[in-house]
């Protein structure tokens, strides 16, 4: 059965689990489905809640969308009887708290949506099954308050009385308040069309909901609906986030990406599907999604790993493509209107790996809409480094730079700037961060030469010799992604104070990319650096094709999952790294009885470890194995299985 290790995290006040859109759907049996994946929606939802179950939190709030029918079709009753015993089966129906979503009770007050709006009656069984549809509880010094968001604009009588409840309940609050919904209040902009839109509240209901909001600075709102993950500002500190599906991706908004649709145009695209743990640490909400995508059935135990803020993480990533790539979905059923929707699964994804840094060009910070991306992240605790080619545009971004970004000065086919610049980039607290772009660079199996971006460690000498104690200079190193112990070793004594090492991943083979990576991790340890991973995106249609961490659909692949679990294991902890070869399999010994090891070919553990008192990581999924207990002391390691963390226990 699957467990849960918290160790890497700090400690928190309080956990919940918010779950989203699980979409129940009885048996088909035979009979002929528009999409064969509804075939697996309940044993998606038993997967998460089986998770959700695993993780023990303090309560459950299930954001709607129990199941896949709509009020008034002949099954509707039965598939809500069913999917309330699939949550008692693993003991979470007294934990958990429902929101009605317009399967539940219906649709919003649009003559252009799929099915009818919500009716007094399917209210009142919903009030009689589950109990009032708004309703609020206090726990772990936060207030909570759900919200019907499918009564809004209705006229019925029960939106006047929740209207009514909401702003006292508001008034008489001292604590932190975080609100559910079923319907986000708005998708990409506040101002966006309603009529028509299938994911949004309409005005005069999104203008009341949002001015309490801010007039009661609700720190957090979450809502769901859209099967898709999104995340906002709502001011200073204030988040609004849009949980995804346990049961599948809505078609229509895979026009977000450049790569071609996944299965069943869009709808089948697993790795979007999880639901969100919540953990209250030091007054900080901290959201963690839970993947439910590829969970092993067997033992183990599943890392989770800490956010940017506190986590101690070394990462950071290189934004190759914009951050927060905006585009007009042409069609996503139900809408009957061109929906403007905003791409925040990069943004998402470097909060989930736990970077510290991204590296961005300057021009972000001329873009209002990117800009504003930048800016959540900083709340964040991520570090900007700005990239300006030039002396000239360096010193012209200098006014839109943040107290703590980092200015990365690149110097157009040189590798020394001249020491005027310096000395004027570097004044003051900032650290300027020195790199050169060279052409004329030889590539095997190219044509023409490429540009490097980057110092050779044999270069550095030459820059050691700019900087002054009143100087904060640090300076781009370029890893090879397939040998980088040669510039660790070259670094040892290095004559500059701080590197910062970039690895752009090999190329195509996911496998040589998940061990580069991992070798960049511990590199990074040894030296205490930061290492920067790039790209960030696939890129597939360029001179120089190569993976990303997040392939086009912007999914992670399997580095992306070796990095974030081997840096938030070494994060802060000394690293001396040794390296070996036995038996076919290279092994990075760590220091504190810990290593890395790479299988080249099957190879028995106990030629590996003869100590039954080892845990065993498996870093594509983050579970971890107790020789002895989960995994035989003389099982065979998988190069499949891809770098491993063996760690005493």
């Amino acid at each position: 059965m699957l467990r849960f290790d918290r160790t890497l995290l700090p400690p928190a006040q309080l956990e919940f689990a918010v779950i989203a859109d699980t979409h129940y759907m009885i048996d088909p049996g035979d009979a002929p489905l528009e999409f064969e994946s509804r075939r697996r929606q309940s044993q998606r939802a038993l997967v998460a809640w089986q998770m959700v179950a695993a993780l023990e939190p303090a309560f459950v709030v299930h954001l709607g969308d129990l199941v896949q029918e709509f009020p008034g079709s002949s099954d509707f009753e039965r598939c809500r009887r069913e999917a309330l015993a699939q949550i008692d089966t693993v003991g979470l129906r007294r934990h958990c708290h429902f929101v009605a979503g317009n399967h539940d009770v219906g649709d919003k007050p649009d003559p252009t949506m799929p099915t009818e709006d919500v009716t007094d009656d399917a209210l009142e069984k919903w009030h009689r099954l589950l109990g009032p549809s708004w309703s609020s509880w206090n726990a772990g010094g936060l207030h909570f308050v759900i919200l019907n968001s499918q009564i809004l604009n209705t006229g019925l009588e029960a939106e006047a009385e929740q209207r009514a409840w909401f702003e006292a309940d508001l008034a008489a609050q001292g604590n932190p308040v975080v609100l559910f919904l079923h319907l986000p209040p708005f998708l990409c902009d506040e101002d966006e069309a309603a009529l028509g839109h299938y994911d949004n509240i309409a005005e005069p209901a999104r203008g009341w909901l949002l001015d309490l909001i801010r007039s009661y600075e609700v720190p957090t709102v979450f809502a769901a609906h859209v099967h898709f993950r999104f995340l906002h500002a709502l001011g200073r500190g204030r988040r609004y986030w849009l949980a995804p599906s346990t049961s599948f991706a809505r078609p229509g908004f895979g026009h977000l990406f450049t790569a071609a649709a996944p299965p069943e145009q869009g709808r089948d695209d697993t790795g979007k599907i999880g639901f969100l743990l919540c953990r209250l640490v030091d007054g900080r909400l901290d959201v963690h999604l839970i993947r439910t995508d590829a969970v092993d059935d067997g033992s183990g135990t599943m890392q989770l790993t800490p956010p940017p803020v506190g986590g101690g993480s070394r990462l950071g990533v290189t934004a190759a493509h914009v951050l927060a790539p905006h585009v007009q979905v042409p069609v996503a059923y139900p809408s009957a209107i061109r929906q403007p929707v905003r791409n925040d699964y990069p943004l998402l994804a470097c909060l989930e790996l736990g970077v510290t840094r991204v590296r961005v060009p300057a021009v972000d910070l001329e873009d209002p809409a990117q800009a504003r991306r930048l800016d959540l992240l900083r709340e964040e605790g991520v570090l900007i480094q700005v990239t300006a080619l030039g002396e000239a545009a360096a010193r012209s971004c200098q006014p839109l730079l943040h107290t703590d970004d980092l200015l990365e000065l690149q110097l157009p086919g040189r590798l020394t700037p001249h020491a005027d610049a310096v000395r004027d980039l570097a004044s003051g607290s900032r650290r300027l961060v020195l790199c050169p772009v060279l052409p004329g660079q030889p590539v095997p199996g190219k044509q023409h030469p490429r540009t490097r971006i980057g110092y050779l460690s044999s270069e550095l000498d030459g820059i050691a010799a700019l900087a002054d104690p009143s100087m904060r200079l640090a300076v781009n190193l370029r890893l090879d992604g397939d040998a980088p112990w040669s510039s660790v070793q070259a670094l040892q004594r290095s004559p500059v104070e701080e590197v910062v090492l970039l690895l752009e991943l090999p190329g195509l083979d996911d496998r040589r990319n998940v061990v580069a990576a991992a070798f960049g991790v511990v590199a990074a340890a040894a030296l205490d650096a930061v290492l920067i991973l790039e790209p960030l995106v696939d890129l597939d249609r360029t001179m120089d094709v190569g993976h990303g961490l997040l392939d086009g659909l912007c999914n992670p692949r399997p580095a992306f999952h070796v990095a974030r679990h081997l840096a938030a294991c070494l994060a802060g902890q000394p690293c001396t790294p040794t390296a070996e070869t036995r038996a076919t399999a290279q092994i990075i010994t760590l220091g504190s009885g810990r290593c890395l090891l790479v299988a080249g070919a099957p190879i028995p553990l106990c030629d590996l470890t003869e100590s039954v008192g080892v845990r065993i990581c498996r870093l594509l999924d983050g579970v971890w194995l107790q020789v002895g207990t989960d995994i035989d002391a003389d099982a065979i390691i998988d190069p499949a299985w891809g770098p491993l963390l063996l760690t005493p226990v």
